[in-house]
């Protein structure tokens, strides 16, 4: 039985050889036919050899090169050269085609496996092994315990023993397998815990952000609503501010226009009956509305001094502009 034994893996591993050996370095397959044997005595499939030498012609054509009909073998780098027929100058390697044709044949079935050998005695030739001893913690034989070394063992009968380690082993995976499914149910409920805990966590973040968004939300409103009215009421006085300088500055348009006619009259008597001019008084260069009705009332007193020469009207005229 060894000696099968021994034969069957023998066949194996030169089988495994053999199929390394037929092996085609390109492909890393087995060898297609028709195979082509190299100078260096190396095997390629034909269309492994042609698609390794077409991209040495394509770059030979490129460069412009007549002598271009070589490659390189892959598995000892030699360069192999070609003549004008390409790789289809190559020898084919019969052999090796006859000899995977047989690889390739349906291998003999293999013989069924025989069944197990039932143990015997080291020391007693043929004896089986059918007692166990409990001191030595080992099987033998009844001639060890009568004759042999285990006579002041205790021992056992081989089937009680192998059933009671059967017991043992069958409870100790119960147990075993009760453990592993104390260790799930602790690893899901843990991983449940974390789930919801984070899940509150993250609930509790929305929530107070929401929150805060919220009252943001509210305070922006409330700010927006009180720079648009603070806005409208500085609008509506500034507004009135400008009316107020625009009918001043009509009325002193007036004015002046009156002042000016006033000047033109040639008739002095009638001039002089507007009044005696009062002191004058410095006015600030800051045009305000108070300026403007201020310069308004000053210039409705303007009066002129009694024996005043015409030629200094001008003079004047400057004077009161400014």
């Amino acid at each position: 039985k060894n000696f099968e034994i021994n034969q069957g893996a023998e066949r194996e591993a030169a089988l495994a050889a053999l199929e390394k050996q037929l092996m085609c370095p390109i492909c890393a397959d087995i060898f297609s036919k028709p195979v082509v044997i190299l100078p260096c005595q190396h095997n390629l499939c034909r269309k492994c050899a042609n698609e390794l030498y077409q991209p040495s012609l394509f770059h030979a054509r490129t460069t412009m090169l007549v002598n271009s009909g070589r490659f390189r073998c892959p598995t000892c780098r030699h360069d192999v050269v070609l003549d004008r027929h390409g790789v289809y100058g190559l020898q084919r390697n019969l052999l090796v085609e006859n000899i995977i044709d047989i690889y390739k044949q349906d291998p003999p079935p293999l013989p069924p496996p025989l069944p197990p050998a039932e143990a015997t005695c080291s020391d007693h030739e043929g004896e089986k092994l059918n007692i166990y001893c409990l001191t030595c913690q080992l099987p033998t034989c009844s001639f060890c315990k009568v004759f042999g070394a285990h006579q002041n063992c205790q021992v056992a009968p081989l089937t009680d023993v192998h059933q009671q380690k059967k017991d043992e082993l069958s409870e100790g995976i119960s147990s075993l397998g009760e453990f592993r499914d104390r260790v799930q149910a602790l690893v899901n409920l843990y991983f449940n815990c974390v789930q919801e805990s984070y899940k509150t966590q993250k609930q509790n973040v929305c929530d107070k952000f929401s929150s805060m968004f919220s009252i943001l939300e509210e305070r922006r409103k409330a700010m927006t609503q009180q720079m648009s009215s603070e806005e409208d009421e500085k609008v509506n006085h500034t507004q009135m501010l400008m009316r107020c300088y625009g009918d001043s500055m009509e009325a002193n348009r007036k004015l002046l226009s009156s002042v000016e006619s006033s000047m033109e009259e040639l008739d002095m008597a009638a001039f002089v009956q507007v009044g005696q001019v009062k002191p004058a008084f410095h006015v600030r260069k800051t045009v305000t509305v108070e300026n403007v009705f201020f310069r308004e009332e000053m210039l409705r007193s303007i009066d002129f001094d009694k024996g005043e020469q015409e030629n200094k009207r001008g003079r004047t005229k400057r004077k009161l502009l400014f």
